[in-house]
């Protein structure tokens, strides 16, 4: 899940070795990122796509958030599960990063709360369908992961132009403006 190439250009220019992953293969202009699908049915279980012996010192997992622009990634994409078998893949995902690590390997997890902000006022909002950092938080902790940071991290200025405030403001809807790094070790 490389995404735009952020983690993998910054490794390159500091002279790091990573592996990265995302469901489009670019082989033309981004060699360095590997295509790779997770497999999404539990007949068949996740297995580590990296085919080196040694383990990774960090991991940085910035997933496909829950439903959100769902129709813009993959068919296979993790967005478009069910709650449900949403947090079902983290929970063996993050299992299996345990599993493919060291002991002292770092996760930086990033993600925001999903809520249906978007389309609903804050008053109106039941929390039903909704996906907090609290709930990730819950299945990091029963898949043996402990949490020693969490990191605001503001999104651009550009995802939240004076139109869009606007529209919030009349429509008293509570945006979600930043998301969260989530920095932990193994229990």
């Amino acid at each position: 899940m490389a995404g735009g190439g952020v983690t993998p250009d910054t490794c390159l220019a500091l002279n790091r070795r990573c592996w990265a992953f995302d469901m489009t293969d670019k082989p033309e202009t981004r060699p360095e990122i590997e295509p790779h699908t997770w497999t999404l049915t539990t007949a068949q279980p996740l297995s580590w796509p990296v085919s080196s012996k040694e383990k990774p010192d960090l991991i940085i997992f910035d997933p496909p958030y829950f439903d959100k622009k769902a129709s813009d990634y993959d068919e296979n994409s993790i967005s478009g599960l069910p709650k449900k078998e949403y947090l079902e893949f983290f929970e063996a995902f993050f299992a299996l990063l345990k599993q493919n690590s060291k002991k002292r390997t770092r996760l930086a997890f990033i993600n925001a709360d999903w809520r249906d902000f978007q389309n609903k006022p804050a008053a109106e909002e039941s929390g039903k369908g909704s996906i907090l950092i609290d709930d990730y938080l819950s299945i990091l902790n029963k898949t043996g992961w402990q949490h020693t940071h969490i990191i605001q991290a503001p999104m651009s200025a550009q995802r939240f132009s004076a139109v869009v405030v606007s529209a919030m403001q009349k429509k008293r809807i509570l945006g979600v403006t930043s998301r969260y790094v989530i920095i932990l070790k193994q229990q």
